[in-house]
């Protein structure tokens, strides 16, 4: 964890971990529910899925599934945050 610098709003933490969720809830979920919404769509028409729709979803649900992970690993290993609760 970098320490807050002076004359800055929050710490380096907290920055990041507001630009992670932003990212998440206004992209990176929604993209996923288009994408599933479109394949959805391509089924009930009785078309089949092109492999690219599916390999557009899986990239998709890795990438949010890893920014969510490193969220949760990165509060975990913040040595501050491992002072206060070391186990």
């Amino acid at each position: 964890g970098a320490e807050q610098e002076k004359d800055t709003l929050m710490d380096p933490m907290v920055e990041m971990t507001a630009s992670k969720c932003i990212e998440l809830f206004a992209e990176g979920i929604p993209g996923i529910i288009i994408q599933l919404s479109a394949i959805t769509s391509t089924i009930n028409s009785g078309e089949d899925v092109k492999i690219m729709a599916s390999l557009s979803l899986l990239v998709s649900l890795l990438t949010t599934g890893f920014t969510s992970a490193t969220l949760s690993y990165d509060f975990d290993t913040d040595p501050q945050k491992r002072a206060f609760n070391p186990e």
